[in-house]
Order: structure tokens, then C-alpha cells, then sequence
């Protein structure tokens, strides 16, 4: 049986270095082109510096004789691993794995704006020490038979939670605190579908992550495999909808990596000692946990380029703190559930303060020794150019800078071009309105005067006029009509290049002006009623509906025949879209013939280009009702 219990150790530390695989992918679908060499090449060459350094140093302080349950001390250069334990060489192949993947992770998220040389620094204290020491303090007897001080008091983490993933968190964040933001946060990410193949590849090694740290093959690993699969699954709609919640649009797809990563975390703290469906809510409590604290680290500017922080740290501090309430009662390394809690607190607020704590003194002296941020110039460049000279990446970084430039350029001439016809316009509308006023204006006020001044001429001599004379007189009273009526379209003209009501009060202001001016004509009678307050529109979309408002009833006016007219605005109250209706009691007219001019057709194009709908109800001798609805939302 012990050969069994081997193989399946083995086996399982295979799907676990294929994580290294999945961290590639994943890493690299989310940075930019301009970087995906230097993620790959790092995540080799991490592995590397891991395999060497935890081997020497990291496995014997982490799982070495102990020293009063502080740290390791034997087991030095791979002496003594045959005698001390039936698994052998098999779990520190395990082991070993685990390591990387912490290291790995931290890595990863401090990407595309670190040098390479002193992140191996970082990886090699991590290997060796941070990583190795918490580790014996949960999970020093699982080699040699012995207590170590977490675990003595009752600490759960059956397949690395803690020990492996907030450890890992942890000096992520830390190094994110002191190496600070990207340029360029969130720029345009490489492969997103390369990225789903990652999820796929980290979901699938986790069977052995969590499988294997049973370490032996019996009647548990079914339950435990289920379970992590249950957990990845529920994590991804406990993400979900948290992101449905807070309304992010179009943000869903990080939610889903987040869910799914998180709930893989979260369960395995706890595959061992759940049932099925305790695995579905906790990964569904733990995806929700971890989409909340992906947005609140971008609320505190902390740049994560993959997610690693919310994923790894939050999603294990969830599976951490939930295990004591789902867990089988009998399986409890305490006397109670609360007392279960209160030290698996503790064995994270001990995480924090030694993972954090070192990881953050470390990542301060490599700092001031090395630097760890490469220069703004370079970060621009990318650092596969930086890093490894790669002739490829330059050639685009170069292509892509004159691409830059060239847009850059002809997007300030189009400003210049737009600011220049904007001027334009107001020019040529003060011209038009000046010339409309200074001259046909003032000579049609001219010819009102010499024309009434005649008329009087004429009139007062009356009883001398003969028939001519007096038609005279009346085309006389004619013409000074005739004039006043231009003078007031012109004045009317000069109003509509610039009303004065909709930059003072809004459409509802201008819809007034409207009303009261078709109250002061004669025979026509004019009511606005408002039934739900007139929504804030652009400027551009509220001069287009006070044009289709004009143009209704101006046709009105010349066409209908009508005694009164009603302006209804907001009446049917649909969600996302607000209408208006102007409605008369004139002679109407059969929309089937085509026979209303070209004033229907151009308030059907401005609705249709509004991106609303127009309704034209009407009724030869029954007047006629317009209905508009437009799009409340700009976006529309």
C-alpha cells in the first residue's frame, strides 16, 4: 500500500508543476504584448532559483528536525530524507512544488514594471525562508512526527490555503506597496483566450494540489477532488454576482477568473474535511470575497497586473475563516467551532505579520540596493526589449510608436479643425443675425414707416379720394401688414440661430416660451402639461427635440386648422425612455397618402437620429396626436 500512497504522491506533484504552466498562460493573456517574454522567462527562471534554494535550504527548515517549533533544523543537503520518513524523496518532490507555486504567485503580480535580477532576490529569501518557516509552524510533523507551535494549538490548512496562497499574497502585496503602480495600469491585455486556457490548466493541477495533500490514496480523494471542483464552480458564480450587484458593465470577465480562482483557493484550506455541499458555499462566499477586494484595491490604488492579491491572499483568508462553520464537527482540532475560529484568526494574523512583515523589510533593502522598478522609459518600451533585447518586440514598440504619433497628430488637427468650425459657426451666426437686422431688418422697418406716412398722407384728405385712390389706400394697409409680418419672421429667425430660454431654463424652459407665444395668437389656444419632470438631456439632444417641438407645431399653425393644442410631456413614463406628445384638435389628415409636406419626415429623421421612436396617431376631422419617445440614457 505504501508503494500506492507513493505514486499517487508523485502523480499529484506532476499536476502541481503543471500549474508553472498555467501561471504562464494566465500571466501572459493578461499583460501586454510588449511583456509577455519577460513574464515567461520569469517564471522559468523563478522555478529554477526555487527548485535549487528550497531543496538546500527551504525543505529543512521547513519540515527539518524542529528547533523548541520555530523552525527546522536537520535534514541539510538531503541527509537523513530515506530514514526519516516512508515517502522520501516522493514528498519532497511534493513539497517542493508547492513552494514554486507560492513563489510564483508573488511574481507575478508585480509584472511589467520590475527588473528581473533583483525579483529572483526576492523569490530566492522567499524560497528559502519566508515561505519555509510558516510553513513548519503549520505543517512541520507532517514529515517528522513532532509539534510545531501553530498547529499544536489546533491551526487547520490541510492543502495550503494559508500556508502556500496568503503567504503568497502577502509578500505580493507587500512588494506591490513599495514598488508602487504602472504607468499605465490595465492597458490593452494580449490574449484573454490564452488566459481561459490558464484557468483551465490551474483548475485541473489543483486536483493534485488538493488531492495529493492527503498524502495517501484511499476512499477520501473522491470527496476531496469533488469538492475542489464544487468550490471552483460556485466561486465563479459567487464572483458573478457580486459584480451584477455593484452594476460593473462589461466587467463581468475578471469576475470570472476571480471566481473561479478564488473558490479553488478558498477550498483548499478545507476539501478534507467538507462535504459536497458545504464546498459549494463556501467557494460561492469565498468568489464573492474575492470580487469585493479586487475593487477595493483599485479604490486604493494598488496595481495587481494579474489579480494575484484578491485571488490568492483574500481567497484564502475566506477558505481560512469559513472552515470552523462547515466543517464535520468531529474533525475539529478544538473543543468548539468558535474556539475552532478564534485560531484560525490567529493563524493568519501570524501570516500577516511574519509574510507581510518580512516580505516588506525585504523588498525595501533590495530597493535601496538594487531598484526594483525599471525606468519609465523602459517600462514604456516593454520589457521583453528591456530585459532580453528581443528584436521583434522593438519592431513593434517602434511600429507602434509611429502609429502613436501619426494618431496623435491627426487627432490635434481634428480638435484644431473642430475648434476652428465651431468658431466658424458662431461667426457666420453673428454675421447672419447682424445682417439680417442691419439690413433687410432695418430696410423692411424703413418701408413700414414711408408706407404708413403715406397711407396717413392719403387718408387725410378722404373725402376727396376717388375710387383708385382709395384701393390704393387698402393695398397700402396691405403692404404695411406684409412688412410687419417680415419683421417678425426675421425676428423670429434671429431667435431660433440662438434661444436664449434653453440655455436659461432647459427644454422645459423653452416648451414655455413656446406655449406663451402661441397663446398670444390669435383664435389658437396652447397648454403644456408636464406629468413627470423633463430629464437633463446633452445640449445637442435638447436643441434637436425643441427643433422637432417647433417643427410640430408650426405645421400646426399652417396646416391644421386648429382651436387648441396640448404639449404632454412624460406622460406614459416608460423606463429608459421619456415622451412627449403634442396633440390638436385640428382637421387631421390620412397618413396613408403621403400629403403632410416635409414637416413630418424631418421630425421622423431628427427621433430616428435621437435613436428614439416617433408615433403619428391622426384622423381626417379628428385632429391629430404626435407621439415622441426618446432614450433617457445619452449612451442610447
Amino acid at each position: 500500500m505504501q508503494e500506492i500512497d507513493t505514486l499517487w504522491i508523485i502523480i499529484c506533484a506532476c499536476f502541481v508543476f503543471f500549474m508553472q504552466a498555467g501561471f504562464v498562460c494566465y500571466e501572459v493573456g493578461f499583460v501586454q504584448s510588449k511583456n509577455v517574454i519577460s513574464v515567461a522567462i520569469e517564471n522559468l527562471v523563478t522555478f529554477m532559483i526555487t527548485t535549487i534554494g528550497f531543496c538546500l535550504v527551504g525543505f529543512p527548515v521547513m519540515f527539518g528536525k524542529t528547533f523548541y517549533g520555530i523552525v527546522g533544523n536537520s535534514l541539510w543537503y538531503f541527509q537523513g530524507i530515506e530514514k526519516a520518513s516512508p515517502l522520501g524523496y516522493a514528498f519532497v518532490f511534493f513539497e517542493l512544488m508547492f513552494a514554486a507555486t507560492a513563489v510564483t504567485i508573488f511574481a507575478g503580480s508585480m509584472s511589467e514594471r520590475t527588473k528581473l535580477f533583483p525579483l529572483q532576490i526576492a523569490a530566492l529569501v522567499s524560497a528559502v525562508l519566508i515561505f519555509p518557516v510558516y510553513g513548519h509552524w503549520v505543517w512541520g510533523g507532517l514529515f517528522i512526527h513532532q509539534e510545531t507551535w501553530l498547529s499544536s494549538l489546533g491551526f487547520i490548512d490541510f492543502a495550503g490555503a494559508t500556508v502556500v496562497h496568503t503567504t503568497a499574497g502577502f509578500i505580493a502585496l507587500a512588494g506591490l506597496i513599495v514598488i508602487g503602480k504602472r504607468s499605465k495600469p490595465g492597458g490593452r491585455r494580449s490574449n484573454i483566450p490564452f488566459a481561459v486556457l490558464g484557468v483551465f490548466i490551474l483548475w485541473f493541477a489543483w486536483f493534485g494540489f488538493n488531492g495529493g495533500s492527503i498524502l495517501a490514496f484511499n476512499d477520501k480523494v473522491g470527496l476531496i477532488l469533488l469538492n475542489t471542483n464544487l468550490a471552483a464552480a460556485s466561486g465563479m458564480i459567487g464572483a458573478l454576482a457580486v459584480n451584477r450587484l455593484q452594476s460593473r458593465n462589461g466587467g463581468y470577465l475578471l469576475s470570472i477568473f476571480n471566481g473561479v480562482l478564488g473558490g479553488l483557493v478558498a477550498i483548499t484550506a478545507a476539501s478534507y474535511y467538507l462535504g459536497p455541499m458545504a464546498a459549494l458555499l463556501i467557494g460561492f462566499f469565498a468568489g464573492m470575497m474575492v470580487e469585493v477586494s479586487s475593487n477595493l484595491l483599485e479604490k486604493f490604488g494598488i496595481d495587481d497586473a494579474v489579480g494575484a492579491v484578491p485571488i490568492h491572499l483574500f481567497g484564502g483568508i475566506a477558505g481560512t475563516l469559513l472552515l470552523p462553520f462547515f466543517m464535520h464537527e468531529d474533525l475539529l482540532h478544538t473543543a468548539s467551532r468558535l474556539q475552532q475560529f478564534l485560531v484560525q484568526l490567529l493563524g493568519l494574523l501570524v501570516n500577516f505579520c511574519w509574510a507581510f512583515g518580512a516580505a516588506f523589510l525585504m523588498f525595501k533593502i533590495i530597493d535601496r540596493l538594487t531598484g526594483m522598478r525599471v525606468t519609465p522609459e523602459e517600462e514604456e518600451k516593454g520589457l521583453n526589449i528591456v530585459e532580453f533585447s528581443d528584436i521583434y518586440s522593438w519592431e513593434k514598440h517602434m511600429e507602434i510608436s509611429s502609429y502613436e504619433r501619426e494618431i496623435k497628430e491627426k487627432n490635434d488637427l481634428l480638435r484644431k479643425q473642430a475648434r476652428l468650425l465651431t468658431v466658424t459657426e458662431e461667426q457666420e451666426k453673428t454675421k447672419l443675425a447682424r445682417d439680417l437686422h442691419d439690413g433687410v431688418g432695418q430696410s423692411l422697418a424703413a418701408l413700414k414707416l414711408i408706407l404708413g406716412m403715406t397711407k396717413k398722407n392719403l387718408e387725410s384728405d378722404a373725402q376727396k379720394l376717388d375710387k383708385n385712390q382709395r384701393a390704393l389706400i387698402q393695398n397700402t394697409e396691405k403692404a404695411v401688414k406684409l412688412a410687419e409680418t417680415s419683421i417678425n419672421e426675421i425676428r423670429n429667425v434671429l431667435n431660433n440661430l440662438k434661444p436664449e430660454h434653453l440655455k436659461e431654463k432647459g427644454l422645459t424652459g423653452g416648451l414655455e416660451a413656446m406655449t406663451k407665444d402661441l397663446n398670444s395668437m390669435n383664435g389658437l389656444s396652447c397648454r403644456l402639461e408636464i406629468l413627470h419632470p423633463i430629464p437633463h438631456f446633452d445640449d445637442t439632444i435638447t436643441l434637436n427635440l425643441y427643433r422637432i417641438m417647433q417643427e410640430a407645431l408650426t405645421n400646426i399653425v399652417k396646416h391644421a386648422r386648429a382651436s387648441s393644442v396640448v404639449i404632454r410631456a412624460g406622460a406614459m413614463n416608460k423606463n429608459d425612455y421619456y415622451d412627449f406628445q403634442i396633440i390638436d384638435d385640428g382637421i387631421g389628415f390620412d397618413i396613408r397618402k403621403n400629403q403632410f409636406g416635409v414637416g413630418i419626415p424631418s421630425i421622423q429623421d431628427r427621433v430616428k437620429m435621437l435613436g428614439g421612436r416617433v408615433e403619428i396617431l391622426t384622423e381626417e376631422g379628428k385632429g391629430t396626436r404626435i407621439i415622441v419617445e426618446v432614450p433617457i440614457n445619452d449612451e442610447r
